[in-house]
């Protein structure tokens, strides 16, 4: 009888605390979207210009780009660690495609852009795995290195852009929905489905909520931080690829602070910086929330400076909420114990 009903309790008490996380994760999501809501009407009626169609599909092109490389991110974020590089790779694998398109053919120069991609985040996982640098300091090495790479592939000049076929991927629309946003939905839904409903999904999930345990119950970490640093490199030269397809002309100084907007993206979606947890869709409206501030502050004339301002408060909001939602769940776990 006293063994049923501790188990009872203890069957409460998960639900509670599962209710609480539930809950918690619910009101960032409402309040970013209530964020999102009020802008839009703000803005809408200072400038009419800002919820005009043709401004519209901006805001999702930009959204998209931004989406594809935090979807990365949100894996290695997930894992319990981030990946400072990526406005580097970014910046090398748009360079990448631009100079292959002088005089190959569109899918051989995205093929090249992606294996920089995939070369860049192996090196980056082995750089955390296998020599132990803390993932910070590897990937702030990586970022310049990367960076150096792009100025000198480059020449420091502007590479321009003639493949009309190429510039298609930005400009297309299929049923009046931008192109870059069906493949922004399609890389969404596949990472999703490989987060949430397979085993290399659940072992990140593993890894960042208890790294120790998942030593201790024979996950291969390394193998594990490599794939996932991996899969950030191909995502970030994917979205090189939407942005050199939107520009049409390529430096070696793109994607400079990429990787604050990717981390607020993915922490105001929802992601804990604890690890263990990962939210895409939220990334998809965090990304969304980014690219409409910054775009509205262009409509209304505002100094470039004010979007690092606007960028750097919503991450420090959102980290807050993190923390609020991580000590929300320490408090219901204290609960459930006494």
């Amino acid at each position: 009888m006293a063994e049923s009903q501790a188990v009872i309790k203890e069957e409460g008490d998960s639900r509670e605390r599962y209710s609480g996380l539930k809950l918690a994760n619910q009101l960032q999501n409402v309040g970013v979207i209530a964020f999102l809501i009020l802008l839009y009407v703000v803005v809408g009626l200072m400038n009419h210009q800002f919820i005009s169609f043709s401004n519209l599909s901006n805001v999702i092109v930009e959204t998209s780009i931004l989406a594809v490389v935090s979807y990365g991110m949100t894996f290695a974020i997930a894992m319990g660690v981030f990946d400072l590089s990526v406005g580097s790779t970014q910046s090398l694998c748009a360079s990448v495609v631009a100079t292959m398109l002088i005089g190959h053919d569109m899918f051989t120069s995205i093929g090249a852009a992606l294996l920089a991609g995939l070369v860049v985040g192996i090196v980056n996982g082995i750089l955390v795995s296998k020599l132990r640098v803390p993932a910070f300091v590897a990937t702030l090495g990586t970022m310049s290195v990367i960076r150096g790479v792009a100025l000198l592939y480059t020449n420091g000049k502007s590479i321009l852009i003639s493949n009309q076929s190429f510039g298609a991927i930005n400009s297309k629309n299929i049923l009046g929905i931008p192109l870059p946003f069906i493949i922004a939905v399609i890389a969404l839904i596949i990472l999703w489905a490989t987060f949430k409903h397979t085993p290399f999904g659940r072992h990140i999930a593993a890894v960042g909520g208890n790294p120790h345990a998942a030593v201790a119950s024979g996950l291969k970490v390394d193998r594990i931080t490599i794939m996932v640093f991996a899969l950030v490199g191909v995502t970030t030269a994917f979205s090189g690829v939407m942005l050199s397809s939107q520009l049409m002309n390529v430096t070696g100084s793109l994607g400079v602070g990429l990787e604050m907007n990717a981390i607020a993206a993915v922490v105001l979606g929802g992601t804990s910086m604890d690890g263990g947890r990962g939210n895409l869709i939220g990334t998809l409206i965090g990304a969304f929330l980014l690219s409409s501030i910054s775009n509205a502050l262009n409509i209304l004339n505002i100094p470039s400076f004010y979007q690092y301002l606007a960028t750097g408060l919503l991450l420090i909001g959102a980290l807050s909420l993190d923390s609020a939602r991580r000590n929300l769940v320490k408090s219901l776990l204290r609960r459930s114990l006494q």
